[in-house]
């Protein structure tokens, strides 16, 4: 590896080999050593996760980050990716998306992100089950630099969605379920509550009502099964599934957008004590210093903006920077499961709107894995994490940008696509051997 000029002192450059360089593993080099070299590192650590390497490496080994420096001697054998000129994050996280539960959404063979039908289960199901990881999106989302997703089924016909999974997108169904049970989720407030008339008061009802009964069976829940009850409204395997949830140990994404919908669902977890998540948060702004008292993040669009209804009529482009500058733990959801390669996009307009530039990239990485519980493993570069790392080709939140390189679980991904598939076959399309003929004018 050759050497090369840094525009960090040596003072500063021994400072930070000394804070960030450890060794995890024997310093015999190993096939599986892969050495990042030369590249600008956004770290994502320190109190506002700003703390960057201008120029500077990372060493892989045996799926983890052993040591980040300003130089690195090559081990021998080491794979050695040259990322001069390039930025390097951690990979980035949906922290909320059907990825692996949908692949075409009006198709029903091919939709397992919302259970529908009058008896169908709801807090019971479990991503796990239905999970594809040999979904097109899968590549096409690794590709636009998300290593890890949540995937989450989404409340049908009842009350709940299911147990969601934490996924890695790295296509092998032998590691990319990370986790299940990661988190619940419920719709209130407009539109999710037909079961009810279609009211706030009548979803927040039902919702009561299912976490009454929840705790009852887990108080005693052989007696709770000799009673008489409707099972159409209160499975019993929906309320075994709710154990962890009105235990405090499972974290609950609840939709709401309305300002006042927010606060009652700050005061409903502060009663029940429940973690909760807030999805969409169209008005979180209004009630901003509410929820960072509460402690409870915000999942939201950066590009919802419009008063889609009642609930959404103070919806707006600086929701994510008010949101930031009020202390309120952020993330970003994409438009959609098939569209989560358009994040970096989202929180580049986030960034247009006020939001600090290191503040959206830790929405795209740390704050999700904080949210969902796995901050300790991925989400920054430093030793001890897990190698989800993407080497972009220019700044990540600029739309023209791309990643060349992925690494998941330490492994370097394919970045081919079906979309990229599709463009290589038809990029130079061979003439037909026999022309079109077509009839004389007459």
């Amino acid at each position: 590896m050759s050497k090369r000029s840094t525009n960090l002192n040596a003072a500063t450059s021994a400072a930070i080999a000394a804070t960030l360089s450890i060794s995890l593993a024997p310093a015999a080099a190993r096939a599986a050593d892969v050495l990042i070299d030369n590249g600008r590192l956004h770290l994502l650590t320190g109190a506002d996760h700003g703390d960057v390497l201008a120029t500077g490496d990372i060493l892989v080994r045996d799926g983890r980050i052993v040591e980040v420096a300003a130089e690195i001697p090559a081990p021998d054998g080491a794979s050695v990716i040259d990322a001069s000129g390039s930025i390097v994050t951690p990979g980035f996280i949906a922290a909320w998306s059907q990825i692996g539960l949908v692949e075409i959404g009006l198709d029903a063979e091919a939709n397992d992100a919302s259970p529908e039908g009058p008896f169908a289960l709801s807090a019971a199901l479990d991503a796990r089950d239905a999970f594809n990881s040999a979904s097109t999106l899968i590549p096409i989302s690794r590709a636009g630099g998300i290593t890890r997703a949540l995937s989450a089924p989404t409340p049908g016909a009842k009350m709940f969605g299911g147990q969601a999974a934490i996924v890695a997108l790295d296509g092998d169904p032998a590691t990319s379920i990370v986790r299940g049970g990661a988190a619940q989720s419920v719709v209130l407030g407009y539109g999710g509550a037909a079961r009810a008339g279609d009211t706030r008061m009548g979803a927040w009802g039902e919702l009561r009502a299912y976490v009454a009964e929840a705790r009852a069976f887990a108080v005693d829940p052989e007696s709770y099964r000799g009673r008489t009850i409707d099972l159409a409204r209160f499975s019993l395997a929906d309320l075994e599934a709710l154990r962890p949830v009105i235990s405090g140990e499972q974290l609950l994404i609840a939709q709401v957008h309305g300002a006042a919908e927010i606060r009652t669902l700050l005061r409903f977890a502060a009663t029940e004590k429940i973690k909760v998540a807030i999805l969409g948060g169209d008005e979180a702004w209004v009630v901003a210093d509410e929820i960072a008292a509460a402690g409870a993040p915000v999942i939201l669009d950066p590009l919802s903006n419009l008063p889609g209804n009642f609930h959404r009529l103070g919806a707006t482009l600086e929701n994510a920077a008010r949101l930031q500058a009020a202390g309120v733990k952020i993330a970003f959801e994409a438009p959609g499961t098939h569209n989560l390669r358009l994040l970096p996009q989202s929180a580049g307009n986030a960034v247009a709107n006020g939001l600090p530039f290191e503040a959206a990239l830790a929405a795209l990485t740390i704050n999700p894995a904080e949210i969902l519980g796995i901050g300790s493993e991925v989400g920054t570069i430093e030793p001890g994490k897990i190698a989800d790392l993407v080497i972009w080709n220019g700044d990540p939140l600029e739309l023209s940008s791309r990643p060349t390189a992925v690494l998941i679980n330490g492994e370097p991904q394919s970045l081919e696509t079906r979309s990229t598939k599709l463009r290589d076959r038809y990029a130079d399309p061979k003439p037909s051997a026999r022309p079109l003929a077509y009839p004389a004018d007459e």
